[in-house]
């Protein structure tokens, strides 16, 4: 992703936040594949933080596309 208003010096800084966001979900998504079919309390659990992790880091890439879009755009 590129932002032709954003300052050379802070594009490294902008690509490592989409980086580890990206990261991040990866990382639920493949937790999330990886659990069994739900049967007990705990695994309940564990599915319900995963999804939460999704959602927020989701919101979080969002939140910083529209940042960058409407600073630099």
């Amino acid at each position: 992703m590129t932002y032709p208003g954003l300052e050379p010096r802070l594009r490294p800084i902008a690509t490592a936040c989409f980086r580890s966001v990206r990261r991040r979900r990866a990382y639920a998504r493949q937790r999330e594949q990886a659990l069994p079919p739900r049967r007990t309390f705990r695994d309940e659990m564990v599915a319900r933080t995963v999804e939460r992790i999704r959602r927020e880091t989701k919101l979080q890439l969002q939140g910083m596309r529209r940042l960058l879009h409407a600073l630099f755009g």
